[in-house]
């Protein structure tokens, strides 16, 4: 063969592989193009299902501001004609401050009382268990709280 010939056969095979390799290259880009698309066409799905989504809550709550501005204008108009508008307040409940107040009272008049009478007897709830009662007078002072030392019965 000639030189020429080789030279041909190469160029014919060039060509040939080069055509095989754009062919590929298409090919790739095809495919790269159809997934573009049908992940554009699956964010345009999502999107549109969720301006649906939206559209309905706005609505609802146009719906729902109508609704209540309907009722503030049919009440305002109410006070307006001068009608009785009867308010519906709860009355709280004081039962258990009256009951604190009252308790409160029932101890300072108890107080006031055994004060009053010069002190108590020896099962006195107000004198400390272990406290030393050596006949040196009275351990309340000026409250009248505590007992004589002089008590009958009372331990030392």
């Amino acid at each position: 063969m000639s030189m020429s010939g080789t030279m041909s056969t190469m160029k014919w095979m060039g060509r040939s592989a080069r055509n095989r390799a754009e062919a590929v290259g298409h090919q790739m880009k095809d495919r790269a193009l159809h997934a573009r698309l049908e992940r554009a066409a699956e964010e345009n799905e999502r999107l549109r299902t969720e301006n649906e989504t939206l559209r309905d809550t706005v609505e609802e709550s146009r719906t729902d501001h109508r609704r209540i501005m309907e009722m503030l204008e049919s009440r305002l108009m109410t006070v307006e004609s001068g009608d009785d508008v009867e308010i519906e307040v709860e009355k709280k409940s004081h039962r258990g401050r009256r009951l604190l107040f009252l308790m409160m009272l029932a101890g300072g008049a108890w107080a006031w009382m055994r004060s009053k009478t010069g002190g108590g007897s020896s099962d006195d709830v107000w004198e400390r268990p272990g406290s030393s009662m050596g006949g040196s007078g009275t351990t309340g002072g000026a409250t009248g709280m505590g007992g004589s030392s002089g008590d009958p019965g009372m331990a030392t």
